[in-house]
């Protein structure tokens, strides 16, 4: 064949390619993505997967605390909700008029499909098992993770996507980074360097800066001797933790989340540092730096009270500048 046969060719070819991509036009998208003009809402979910919902959501069905206080935070609806015994951000009464369908860590999935739920809200890393038995039901499911501050404002964008108050996670919004901007202006210049050690019952690890606390922390400038370490498992928010390792980098501060029995543990430790002469070498442990967090705003995610947590860090940390706070 002739070169010059071969360029008509190829030419023939880019142009029929051009027309039949023109001819359909871009698809047409809304905020989340959305390719289909007639549905109501594509989310893309914290697995990558993407869910379409067809019409604006009616029963919902959420398995997390957390996410149930923000659904309601924009004025949102549930027709199912985990049993808990930690304080949600819900009226009692609108709380005690929704439907239990188990605890987060133990949902009961046939209640879950009993309520015909046109949406679930689950969280990562608890609840991937359930999206094949809800999908066989037809019942549209989003994954979502819940750790970090960029975490918290998505997600309540989200929820005003979800509940067609998008004005009301607006508002909210630009509330809670008002109250964040108010804790930062003030921070001083110097660096202050600390650790974030996470205590159970069985184990000690060091929080990384992906942990609540963590995020916390970075979020108020701090210096965190575990940056950068490699996590324990993929994924994981925490570190190996040795005594020896906090020696060598002594940091200023030593913060603890307790996880199970806090004043169980806390004694233990608190024993330990007196009892280990290693503990005394630490500046953070001579100059009474070593400070319990709330589990309520560090160890689950403070969501709404995001401001309210960055603010309890900074008082401990530079008290000179923020115990004057009201």
């Amino acid at each position: 064949m002739k070169l010059s046969s071969v360029f008509k060719m190829i030419s023939a070819l880019m142009l029929l390619t051009f027309l039949t991509a023109g001819c359909g036009g871009p698809p047409k998208q809304n905020s989340q993505g959305n390719s289909n003009p007639e549905s109501y809402l594509t989310i893309k979910d914290d697995l990558g997967r993407s869910v379409t919902l067809t019409k604006k959501p009616e029963k919902i069905v959420v398995l997390s605390p957390s996410f149930l206080e923000l659904l309601y935070a924009v004025d949102g609806k549930a027709v199912g909700r985990p049993t808990s015994a930690a304080k949600i951000g819900v009226d009692a009464e609108t709380l005690k008029a929704i439907p239990e369908v188990g605890f987060v860590y133990n949902v009961n999935v046939e209640k879950v499909v009993s309520l015909q739920p046109d949406l679930v809200i689950a969280m990562q890393g608890m609840h991937e098992k359930l999206i094949p038995i809800l999908e066989s039901s037809k019942i549209p499911v989003v994954i979502l993770k819940y750790k970090t501050y960029d975490d918290v404002f998505g997600k309540i964008a989200l929820m005003g996507e979800i509940a067609g108050t998008q004005d009301k996670a607006q508002a909210l919004t630009q509330k809670m980074r008002g109250n964040l901007d108010a804790v930062s202006k003030k921070l001083p210049d110097k660096t202050t360097k600390i650790a974030i050690l996470h205590a159970t019952a069985k184990s000690v690890t060091l929080e990384l800066e992906n942990s609540i606390a963590g995020n916390t922390a970075k979020f108020l400038r701090l210096q965190n001797i575990a940056a950068g370490s490699r996590p324990i498992d993929d994924g994981a928010d925490t570190a190996p933790y040795s005594l020896e390792k906090l020696v060598e980098n002594d940091p200023d501060m030593i913060f603890v989340v307790t996880m199970g029995d806090a004043a169980k543990i806390e004694k233990t430790m608190r024993d330990d540092v007196e009892s280990n002469p290693a503990w005394a070498t630490l500046r953070a442990v001579r100059n009474k730096k070593l400070v319990f967090l709330p589990s309520e705003l560090f160890l689950l995610n403070p969501g709404l009270n995001t401001p309210e947590a960055a603010a309890y860090m900074a008082k401990q940390v530079y008290p000179e500048i923020y115990n004057h706070d009201e």
